[in-house]
């Protein structure tokens, strides 16, 4: 059975300075503890894998990229690797405006940090569930 320890380190180390004993000293007490959370956020940003995506940054700014009327008619998908960003419009007509406005919208892209590889885009019909 391990006996609770009645006082904390202070008191104790008090107590032992008056018998004439050496003070506690491990430090595995004073650090107050983390929780989960935190630890787990601070390895991740030790080892870079808390790092913001150019999807994501595109993602978060779509409005300001195309404009806040297109942005409720179309949405970003992806990056490819030869740093093409393919983009779904809801129809035809919205992917010829988006093509009009093809280089404004990498203008602005470009704008945003992570995203200035981007060479090109594509716009793509979407796919419905009513279409199958």
């Amino acid at each position: 059975m391990v006996a609770k320890k009645i006082f904390g380190r202070r008191i104790r180390n008090l107590i032992a300075a008056f018998r004439g004993l050496p003070p506690e000293e491990s430090t595995s007490c004073l650090k107050k503890a983390k929780s989960i959370g935190t630890s787990i956020f601070t390895l991740l940003k030790k080892f870079n894998v808390v790092k913001v995506t150019p999807q994501q940054i595109i993602h978060q700014n779509w409005p300001s990229i195309v404009g806040e009327g297109m942005a409720k008619r179309c949405y970003p998908v992806k990056i490819l690797n030869d740093d093409t960003l393919i983009i779904h419009s809801f129809n035809a007509i919205v992917r010829s405006e988006l093509q009009i406005q093809k280089l404004k919208i990498l203008d602005n892209l470009r704008q945003f940090p992570n995203c200035a590889q981007i060479s090109d885009i594509r716009f793509l019909a979407h796919k419905s569930a009513d279409a199958e």
